[in-house]
């Protein structure tokens, strides 16, 4: 993990003002490392601005979506 990316989901606080640890690999938005560059959030690094309630609550219902789709399969 960078300096830049938090040990807490910033869409679950942006969105719900509630504190949840970094789900990782389990997150739809995590981007796995490799040789360049070490794992990381999808959303931290596009500098996505989740200040706007709205936006935040919009990504996050998507992650939500998007893990329970992919543990159907």
């Amino acid at each position: 993990m960078n300096q830049t990316e938090s040990e807490n989901c910033m869409l679950r606080l942006a969105a719900r003002g509630k504190t949840e640890s970094c789900p990782h690999e389990r997150c739809s938005f995590w981007e796995p490392g490799g040789a360049v560059v070490q794992g990381g959030c999808l959303i931290e690094r596009l500098g996505v601005d989740v200040r706007l309630p709205g936006l935040a609550a919009y990504l996050l219902e998507t992650r939500e979506r998007l893990d329970q789709a992919r543990d159907l399969v």
